[in-house]
């Protein structure tokens, strides 16, 4: 099988669109149409259904698919770790977390880390999607639960607790709540129910509410948007601690109510077991949660 028509198959069976591939691999849409007919020809299957909205991948093309995919992914864990310097830490890193904690607690203090590790070239990946770590998606996941893949390795960076915050604003206008038999009187700003939330625990702040009581909530469906929409005076909401940062306004009130605590794991593929920019991030990642515990 031609290596190049199996990367083209693979790029365009990714988004099932030949423009996008070209546009990625810089080659025109003819020449992706005229390799992936060599590709059907040389296996005598056809690989891709074509009609007016698009392509969609037969069953042959599927199987293909699953294979190459598991080619790209084995070579690209391979890349990163034959660019690595086995003097120093060196080469791209791509690290992937949640848009609450990669926005809020990653992203401020990764400056930080470039500057001790110039040589390490960083990006991150800020969704609340899961990446596939397996297939070099990323090479570092900042997950808070744990992965089901036995193979992954990891270890629990961060254990944090919700706590209930509020804004100087909607204090001076409603109080504050003397314990949370008095949260049924205030505003509430929960996360949605229309996408599914990144944080287990995330709506802890409803478990202390009563059941057969009306109580006036506003729902977000982003852990970001809840964070400033009570720091924007919206009421009373529960929040991951780590989000609490010095510009957002937020004050922390009802210190003995019953939150949850939660953990932020570390997780990456074993072919990158013993990486020293992998160890490198680590070693800051933990050195940077100690000083928060301690602060």
């Amino acid at each position: 099988m031609d290596w190049d028509k199996l990367k083209i198959f693979h790029n365009v069976a990714l988004d099932l669109n030949i423009s996008e591939a070209a546009h990625k691999m810089n080659i025109s849409h003819s020449s992706i149409s005229r390799q992936i007919s060599a590709l059907e020809r040389d296996l005598k299957v056809s690989l891709f259904k074509r009609h007016a909205r698009g392509l969609t991948l037969t069953e042959q093309g599927k199987i293909l698919f699953k294979t190459a995919h598991d080619i790209f992914g084995k070579i690209a864990l391979t890349e990163a770790k034959l660019t690595e310097s086995k003097e120093k830490p060196t080469g791209p890193l791509t690290i992937a977390a949640t848009v609450a904690f990669g926005t809020t607690w990653l992203a401020p203090r990764i400056e930080k880390f470039t500057n001790s590790y110039p040589e390490i070239d960083v990006s991150i990946i800020i969704e609340n999607k899961y990446t596939d770590l397996a297939q070099g998606e990323a090479d570092v996941a900042l997950r808070l639960t744990e992965p089901t893949q036995m193979d992954l390795i990891r270890f629990p960076l961060y254990e944090f607790q919700f706590k209930i915050y509020s804004s100087p604003e909607y204090i001076e206008k409603f109080g504050i709540p003397k314990d949370v038999s008095e949260l049924p009187n205030h505003k509430i700003v929960a996360f949605g129910d229309s996408v599914e939330p990144s944080i287990p625990d995330v709506n802890c702040i409803l478990d202390l509410l009563p059941k057969n009581k009306k109580v006036k909530t506003l729902f977000i469906s982003n852990m970001y948007g809840v964070m400033r929409a009570i720091g924007g005076g919206a009421g009373i909401g529960a929040l991951p601690e780590y989000m609490k940062i010095s510009n957002n306004n937020l004050v922390p009130i009802l210190p003995n109510a019953d939150t949850p605590k939660t953990i932020i794991y570390f997780t990456y593929p074993p072919e990158l077991k013993g990486s020293k920019k992998i160890e490198a991030l680590r070693d800051f990642l933990v050195r940077e949660v100690n000083k928060e515990k301690k602060s």
